[in-house]
């Protein structure tokens, strides 16, 4: 009866200890998130074609994203003119083509650092398909982001700024950047994609600085 007691104690304490974490970490998370608030507006920024307000989309947004950090990535898109519609559309393409263009460079720096050993692979080669594997990557891409919402920001010269919020599945990523590499290196007559550069294409895009 006391061992049971003494365990049942036990689960109660671990229990606490987690929801008290738990508990912690959402104070930290709403506090920053009330800051980044507040930063945003004095910037300008306003919440476009929502009824909800810029404190919930941005703290329901965080909270999706740290839901699983390693598989969920965040991307934000920058665009401006005078179309709402098109404004949004290109802040969107933005995030896409941001990404497309580091994946790129991530990958095309990794096999030039390794195409002294490598004696099949040219420059021209690398960068022939490190071109090819850019567009393939931006154009399979485009289908998996998710929108969250957008802010908008009026400017002085009439035009809007729009910023929009975004996010992509790591797992699903990885597949487009294979199946964009498959593709590159058939635009590039590549004969073949050595083990390393494979593992290269399957490590996640870095973020922004």
């Amino acid at each position: 009866m006391k061992k049971s007691f003494m365990y049942l104690m036990l689960v109660f304490a671990v229990l606490f200890g987690a929801v008290a974490s738990v508990s912690a970490q959402s104070k930290a998370l709403e506090k920053d998130v009330k800051k980044r608030v507040k930063e945003l507006k004095k910037e300008g920024w306003k919440m476009q074609a929502s009824t909800s307000t810029m404190d919930y989309a941005l703290l329901k947004y965080r909270m999706y994203m740290e839901e699983d950090e390693e598989n969920r990535i965040a991307l934000t898109g920058i665009a401006t003119g005078k179309n709402v519609k098109i404004g949004r559309e290109n802040a969107i393409m933005s995030a896409i083509t941001n990404y497309a263009v580091r994946a790129k460079a991530q990958v095309v720096a990794k096999m030039k650092g390794i195409m002294s050993s490598d004696a099949s692979l040219t420059g021209e080669e690398i960068d022939k398909f490190g071109a090819a594997y850019e567009s393939a990557v931006n154009a399979k891409i485009g289908g998996l982001v998710k929108q969250h919402f957008v802010l908008v920001k009026e400017n002085k010269d009439g035009t809007k700024e729009f910023n929009v919020f975004l996010s992509l599945d790591e797992s699903a990523a990885k597949k487009a950047r294979e199946e964009a590499a498959q593709e590159a290196k058939r635009q590039a007559a590549l004969s073949d994609l050595s083990e390393q550069v494979e593992e290269f294409i399957g490590e996640p895009v870095e973020a922004e600085e």
